[in-house]
Order: C-alpha cells, then structure tokens, then sequence
C-alpha cells in the first residue's frame, strides 16, 4: 500500500496526500479548482512484467477535469489516462535558482535564511552591515542574469518600489548588482502574509474589512503614482505588528508592476516562460494580453481578495453576492464588489479609489 505523500496546493494551501500519484501528474485543488503538478522524488517504474493497479474511472475523470466524461470500455484509456502521459512525458522545468548560503555577502549584505521564491528570484532575510539592522533582500534568480529582458524587470521592480513611500506598501531601501547577482534590498517585516490568515480562518469580519481597507488604500496610493501591481493576491501581503497588537497590511513584491506614465519603451516582457500573475485573482483581459492592462485589472484582483476576505471563498465561476456566502456582510457591499468582478473591464470602477472609498464608508458605518 502506497505510504502517505503531502503536498500543499500552491495557491490557497491545501493538504493533500498524493502519494497515489507519480510525479508529473496534474490534481485539482478541491479548495480553490487550480490545478497542480505533483513533485515527488518517491516514484518508480513499475517492473517488468507488472501491471499497475488501476485507478476508479471516477477519480481519473475528475482528475482531468472533463465534465460527463463517458466511461471507457474495459481496457481503454481514459482522457485522464492520455493527460497523464502526456503530462508525465513532457519535462519538468528545474528549479531556476541555487540558494545562496547563510552568511554569503552582497556588497553591505550579510545575507541568512530563505523568506520566499517567486518567478523572479529568492528573497532571504540579511542584515544592512553598515546600519547593523535587519533588512530583506531579493536576489534574481541565475537562470535568468543572462537575458536582458529579465534584467530590466527586474530593474523595473526596484523602480516602481522606489516611487512609493506609504504605510501600506513595502518600502524599498536599495538595488544593485555584484557580478552576476542583481538585488534589491526592502524593508523587512516580521509577520506572515495574508494568505496564512486565510488559511487559518480565524479572521472575523471587522478585522477582514480592516485588511481590505488598508490594502485598498496603499493600491490607491500606488496607482496615484503611476503604478499597477498586476499579481496582487494574498501571498503578496504581508501582515506587520505595529507595536500595539494590530495588523498593518502591507502590499509587496512588485515584480510585474506596469509604469502607467512611462513612454512604453520598455520591450515586450510577456511572452516569457513566467506566468503573469495568478489565474483566480487575474482579470479576463490580463489573461489575453498582460502588457496592456491598466488599472483596472488590479480593481479585479483586489475585488477578489475583498470578496475571499469576507466570504472565505474565491469568486469562481457563478457566484452569488458576499453577503449570501456570509450573512453577516452588510447587503450594500454587495454591488461594490460585484462590479468589481465584472469579466467587462469597461463596466468595472475606472479607479480603485471610487471603489475602496465605498467600501471603507459602507464599513465605518456598520460601527
């Protein structure tokens, strides 16, 4: 019998124990609907002349995600069966990117332990030598040093931080390269992130609507600069102690942000193997060409994050208003974030302003 295996979803977190798959299959999260590729270094081939234990047609079918399937004849292969092959055939990209050692030093840097990995690089917690004060750093990922395109995102990350100076945003201190190493340095903030939260669903509905708020109000600031974050979600909020047992919201990791005022002669950075942003906080038009979105497509994200933060649940498919998912949100929220989600850019808030500041007038009169 199979021992088991966990794996976490990388969207909402969810447990699962995989350990009746190989790696290179793909699972849908019942949580959340992505869908995720099992990682495990367990697996073998079967021997020779063995004969795998078939799995229940209901299980293959779901797995493939293919509503009303037909059930195959005995023997055949299902449309599960010939995903997976395929899936398990095609190669897996390597990890982009070799951790730097504890202690290892970018110019004034002490770089220590690992804090997160996205896309674009690693982020470690490190110590500012000269100021003898903690710091977090986010070093490129090596893989990508070599191809201009990337470098000047990455550049463009530092920049788009660097215009940005309020309480809800995570301030950046510095940027540079040494050798092959691009980095830049922000402030370090010790709490978890928003996803974390959710994940323990412990928020009650005054403390959801105070994140919403605070997070809505350094978007605003953002977008008065000329900056579109396009992959907010709630991985990239952090949660800092202000000292007094509450929360600041912080929103971090600009890497795909668009300068809205720029002359546009950036090149064109979309076509690259990163995916642009996270498909259940992306608005329609962002999936079709990341490039030229505006703000609008971070009024869509933030809308779900809102809708998530009151409900608990994601806006997927047809979905009814917040306050029919929690009877506790006031009924007058429920068309502000609605429109929010409207798949119609057009007919969205033309501003986050307008949007967040309904949302913060709506709350400060249920108190």
């Amino acid at each position: 019998m199979a021992g088991q295996v966990i794996q976490f979803c990388p969207i909402c977190n969810a447990k699962y124990d995989v350990g009746i798959y190989v790696s290179g299959q793909k699972v849908r999260c019942r949580r959340c609907g992505n869908k995720f590729i099992v990682q495990r270094n367990d697996t073998h081939l079967p021997a020779a002349g063995a004969q795998p234990k078939p799995r229940p047609i209901a299980e293959r079918v779901a797995e493939a995600g293919v509503a009303g399937a037909a059930a195959p004849a005995a023997g055949g292969a299902t449309v599960a069966d010939r995903k997976n092959e395929k899936a398990a055939k095609k190669p897996q990209r390597q990890e982009h990117s070799k951790e730097l050692p504890p202690g290892f030093r970018l110019d004034g840097y002490e770089l220590g332990k690992v804090l997160g990995k996205g896309a674009m690089g690693t982020v470690y917690e490190a110590k500012q030598l000269s100021l003898e004060r903690r710091v977090a750093v986010k070093v490129m990922a090596d893989d990508l040093v070599g191809q201009n395109e990337f470098v000047l995102r990455f550049r463009r990350e530092a920049a788009a931080l660097a215009a940005l100076s309020h309480p809800n945003v995570v301030a950046i201190i510095d940027q540079g390269n040494l050798g092959n190493y691009y980095y830049f340095v922000m402030e370090h903030v010790e709490g978890p992130t928003l996803r974390r939260e959710l994940t323990r669903r412990t928020l009650n509905l005054t403390r959801a609507l105070d994140f919403a708020c605070q997070i809505g109000r350094g978007l605003v600031y953002a977008h008065s600069k000329g900056v579109v974050h396009r992959d907010l979600k709630p991985e990239n909020v952090l949660l800092a102690d202000d000292g007094s047992n509450n929360k600041v919201a912080k929103i971090c990791d600009f890497g795909l942000a668009d300068i809205l005022f720029s002359d546009r002669s950036y090149v064109n950075l979309t076509g690259s193997r990163i995916s642009m942003g996270t498909v259940n906080y992306m608005a329609p038009e962002q999936r079709q060409d990341a490039g030229r979105v505006d703000q609008r497509a971070d009024v869509f994200s933030y809308g779900v994050m809102v809708y998530e933060l009151l409900t608990g649940e994601l806006p997927v498919g047809r979905f009814p208003p917040p306050s029919e998912r929690n009877k506790e949100v006031d009924k007058r929220l429920d068309p502000v974030i609605m429109r929010s989600l409207d798949q119609d850019a057009r007919r969205r808030y033309p501003f986050v302003k307008e949007m967040v500041d309904r949302v913060e007038s709506i709350s400060r009169g249920r108190v």
